[in-house]
């Protein structure tokens, strides 16, 4: 074997070993994604209506094409949101505490997930802070990380702007 043939394998398995180390890393573990916090004097009860009212949420999410759910708003219930420009992806609504949180999750990656936390919570002005957390797990999820943040990095922001106007507008 010449001695170039061995410095290529050993760098191939060196990657490969990288490779599967972080594979093993993000399914084990929530990688953190993005989190995005609004405060608001919107009503607790507007705030969780518009997230209940799923079809609707193409009024303050822009870029879904369509958001449709199976059932009522309770977790177990599944769906399939459609975002311009891609194929429609199904989820699950996976955990409910009705006017708290919920959280929904993705299958919008080979054997990997991204759940989708959103949390209202009182804040010390008599209002109330809105926040969006996205958090991946399974063997692309630190593979993949980089562009998940260039995507929703931008994206989540927006679409909990769009959202808290137009709860402050209902309100």
């Amino acid at each position: 074997m010449t001695r170039l043939r061995k410095v290529i394998l050993s760098i191939t398995g060196a990657l490969l070993g990288v490779i599967a180390l972080l594979a093993v890393i993000g399914s084990v573990r929530d990688t953190h994604v993005v989190t995005v916090t609004r405060s608001t004097d919107a009503s607790r009860d507007v705030l969780w209506d518009l997230w209940a009212d799923v079809p609707a949420r193409t009024e303050w999410d822009k870029g879904l094409e369509y958001i449709e759910l199976d059932g009522p708003f309770e977790a177990g219930t599944t769906g399939t949101v459609k975002v311009e420009g891609q194929d429609p992806i199904n989820y699950e609504v996976v955990a409910v505490d009705p006017k708290n949180s919920y959280t929904d999750r993705f299958n919008s990656l080979p054997w990997t997930h991204t759940d989708w936390h959103h949390e209202i919570e009182p804040n010390g002005d008599g209002g109330y802070d809105v926040t969006w957390r996205l958090e991946a797990r399974g063997p692309l999820s630190l593979l993949t990380l980089p562009v998940l943040k260039g995507i929703f990095g931008e994206e989540v922001p927006t679409a909990v702007d769009e959202f808290v106007a137009l709860a402050e507008s209902r309100s």
